[in-house]
């Protein structure tokens, strides 16, 4: 069961911004950072166990999957623009770090770079995802959290509730 079709995002966030393929392949991402948050402490995957019968709540969980997507292929292209620039490596989580000129002398060409948190001059929440697997992190939980607060499973139980699943699931 697929939580959003391409079609639901290309509707959503317009043509043109990713190909079937790539939607395909961040799509697969995007519900398992949603089946990871609506996994309670028992292992129930309320989302794939009883997913929302009412109308608007399979809306939330599809505008949800569909602004991951988004999220991820900001997060994606951020990091390729930053790969073309001069001088950014990549760190072994797959984030990126800068070398921001700090200081620079003209006699004997001397350049100094920062290092670290320093380098991290992204403004904007995507920027700090590219370079920041926490920030990542957190921008992933608050779409979720976003889109799916209040959302209750076919059961009735707030698919964010992370307690032991209260209703008896049949084998």
């Amino acid at each position: 069961m697929s939580y959003a079709t391409y079609e639901d995002f290309k509707a959503l966030y317009g043509d043109g911004k990713l190909d079937e393929a790539g939607f395909s392949r961040l799509v697969w991402e995007a519900e398992k950072l949603m089946d990871d948050a609506t996994t309670g402490a028992d292992g129930v995957r309320k989302l794939r166990a009883a997913p929302p019968k009412c109308k608007c709540d399979k809306e939330a969980v599809k505008r949800c999957a569909c602004a991951l997507v988004d999220t991820l292929r900001q997060i994606e292209e951020a990091a390729e623009n930053i790969r073309r620039a001069q001088g950014y490596t990549e760190n072994a989580d797959g984030t990126l770090q800068g070398r921001v000129i700090t200081s620079r002398s003209a006699g004997g060409e001397s350049i100094s770079y920062a290092t670290g948190s320093a380098a991290k001059s992204g403004t904007t929440a995507i920027d700090a995802a590219v370079s920041d697997m926490t920030a990542r992190e957190r921008l992933f939980a608050d779409t979720v959290r976003r889109y799916l607060s209040g959302v209750p499973d076919a059961n009735g139980v707030n698919l964010l509730y992370m307690g032991p699943y209260p209703v008896r699931m049949e084998a």
